[in-house]
């Protein structure tokens, strides 16, 4: 095997379309959009972009999110903002046994990152994503009082809730089944929300 054209010291595992060669994973990774101008097709980059975002997002749910006593969900003004993406996600999906907590988990992350900077578009994969963005578009022109760095953290806490539910398996449809009993009263897990509201 050829030798990483950056560094000329190990092996070039990985082709590089910015290099038209083939670099090494450790090239790869520390120079990616900084000495290599990588194209946003390649594969590397996308998986290495992703991987990123879950460590930022599980850091920012792990230092903002820790306090109970300072849930966004609790905040007066990010209620209906939070109602509308999760009645949204009730009606849309709750019937079609297609769609998991994954898609949700995995459509939010990319709302996140658009939210805070680190994806410059929100661009649709697949005809789930592309509802779900064009909904959150809707929800985001409403709440034009709600600042963005609010707003941000509400989705953030949408997506500490799907963690939650789920229990870190994001096949499954957990998230889904609570937030359809809390809405509907029906469901899996309205028992659970009506012995919480006869405790308060």
């Amino acid at each position: 095997m050829a030798k990483c054209v950056t560094c000329g010291d190990r092996k070039g595992n990985r082709f590089c379309p910015a290099v038209n060669g083939n670099v090494c994973s450790l090239c790869c990774g520390t120079k990616r959009q900084k000495d290599i101008e990588c194209p946003t097709s390649c594969h590397y980059l996308m998986k290495g972009t992703e991987y990123q975002l879950d460590r930022d997002i599980t850091r920012k749910i792990n230092a903002d999110l820790h306090a109970e006593s300072k849930d966004v969900f609790q905040m007066e003004e990010v209620i209906p903002f939070v109602t509308s993406m999760e009645r949204f996600f009730v009606d849309q999906f709750y019937h079609n046994r297609e769609v998991n907590d994954d898609h949700l988990h995995e459509s939010l992350k990319k709302i996140y990152a658009f939210q805070t900077g680190k994806l410059p578009v929100l661009g649709a994969e697949n005809g789930i994503e592309k509802v779900i963005f064009e909904k959150f578009h809707e929800v985001d022109r409403k709440a034009r009082n709600l600042g963005e760095s609010l707003k941000a953290t509400a989705i953030l806490r949408i997506i500490k809730s799907i963690r939650s539910s789920s229990g870190g398996i994001l096949g499954n449809r957990n998230y889904i089944e609570m937030i359809y009993s809390q809405h509907t009263g029906k469901g899996k897990w309205s028992n659970l929300f009506e012995k919480l509201e006869s405790n308060e």
